[in-house]
This record gives structure tokens, C-alpha cells and sequence, in this order.
């Protein structure tokens, strides 16, 4: 089965940093590279040798090694080789220059992975401030896309995870239900009436679900209009 299709990470950019590292992670993974990633990886370590160099011991440093140990050594180190310049290979391709030359000589795979997370999420407390601000001021008014609005929140709700500034869940319950069309607040009502506790989670699900009954109504006012056009067309044909 190909993995092309899995494996696809578009070119990062600023503005979509949350999805690039969803993308990044997934696609290593389903590559077999996700702990060369995160450096669970066990290296493996070349064979010791003599002082004089004349002999190759095990790891044990006191039993010489055989043709076989030493080949299977050399196979290791070789595989391990080819997996982190695969997944190097992976990152490079979808950063930015002024990103690789940042990184490259960090050595590791997750050493690289590792500044370059911290590029992307170490930033200031203003920048946290601005972030959080932004998120608590957006608004959706009656003829805005209901879905992509809540899906922008949920992006800075994440990157601000991601800078180690989470919003409590409960925070952004109530930014969500502020946030949202006058049209939605029943919606939202009717869930409080129904649990002690309302997640930010169920109410985007049911917001989401509410978004997608009124489109497909709109389609209908849509289908019945073109219908009544036709109609009157055709009387006057």
C-alpha cells in the first residue's frame, strides 16, 4: 500500500505552524521514524577497539569480536544511519532556508525537531498576551462561516498550548459561546439545561452540527427558488 498520500506535509509557514507539527508527526510516524523524532531511538554504538587498533572487541570490551559481530555492527550503525538521514531529509524538505540553517548543525534528528519547535513556540510573553487577546475578541456575526470561525479559534487555542500558555478549558468554553451568532446561543442554552458541566469540545461539535443543518437548509431555499424560477419561465414561455 503507498504511503504517499499519508506522508504529505505542505511547506511551513508562520501562520499554520499547529497543523504543519500534527502533519510532521503523523507523516514521520507513518514512516516508522516517529522515536528517531523524538530521540526514544536506541543508537547504536560502533565496536571498541584496541588501543594499538589491531583488534575489535564487543561492547563488553573484553571478547574480541568476529567477522560476523563486526558485520552485523556495521549493518546497525548503517540502518540507523539511513533513518535519521531520511527523516532529516523529510524536515528540510517542508521548512523554510532560514530555518535549516538554524538547525543543521544540531546533529540529531530530534535535536533538529527539537529547535525547531522551539522557533515556532518559544516566543515572547507579548506575543503569548497578543495571542490570547486575539482569540478572546474574535467574533461571528449571522453570515460568517460558523465552522472556519471556531476552527481559527481552535488553531490559537492550540498554539497557545504549544507556547505553554494553555487556556483553561472552561475560559474557552465561554470565549466560543460569546463568540458565536445570537442564532447559536439557543443551542449553547440548551446544552447547559442538559449537563452540569459544558466541555468546549461538545459545544463546538454541536455548533458544527447546527452550522451544517442550516447550510443544507439554505440549499433547499436555494433548489425551491431555481424551482419557482423555472416554473414562472416556462408560464410565460
Amino acid at each position: 500500500m503507498s504511503t504517499s498520500g499519508i506522508c504529505a506535509v505542505p511547506k511551513l509557514t508562520k501562520n499554520h505552524w499547529v497543523e504543519f507539527k500534527t502533519q510532521t508527526v503523523m507523516s514521520l510516524t507513518g514512516r516508522g521514524l516517529n522515536c528517531h523524532l523524538d530521540g526514544s531511538v536506541r543508537v547504536p554504538q560502533p565496536l571498541p577497539r584496541l588501543t594499538d587498533g589491531k583488534k575489535i572487541l564487543l561492547h563488553d570490551k573484553s571478547t574480541e569480536a568476529t567477522k560476523t559481530d563486526i558485520k552485523m555492527n556495521l549493518t546497525l550503525l548503517d540502518a540507523h544511519a539511513q533513518m535519521e538521514a531520511l527523516a532529516i531529509q523529510k524536515l528540510y524538505a517542508t521548512v523554510p532556508n532560514t530555518v535549516i540553517i538554524q538547525v543543521q548543525n544540531k546533529g540529531s534528528v530530534a535535536a533538529i525537531w527539537k529547535a525547531i519547535c522551539l522557533i515556532y513556540e518559544g516566543k515572547s510573553d507579548m506575543v503569548q498576551v497578543d495571542t490570547h487577546a486575539c482569540l478572546q475578541s474574535m467574533k461571528c456575526s449571522e453570515n460568517d462561516d460558523v465552522k472556519a470561525h471556531l476552527t481559527s479559534m481552535m488553531v490559537l487555542c492550540k498554539e497557545l498550548a504549544d507556547m505553554g500558555a494553555p487556556v483553561d478549558n472552561q475560559d474557552f468554553t465561554v470565549m466560543i459561546i460569546n463568540s458565536i451568532p445570537e442564532s447559536f446561543r439557543t443551542m449553547t442554552a440548551a446544552i447547559h439545561a442538559t449537563s452540569q458541566s459544558v466541555m468546549s469540545d461538545k459545544v463546538i461539535a454541536v455548533a458544527f452540527e447546527e452550522a451544517d443543518h442550516c447550510n443544507l437548509g439554505k440549499l433547499s431555499d436555494k433548489d425551491d427558488s431555481a424551482l419557482q424560477t423555472r416554473a414562472v419561465d416556462v408560464e410565460r414561455s
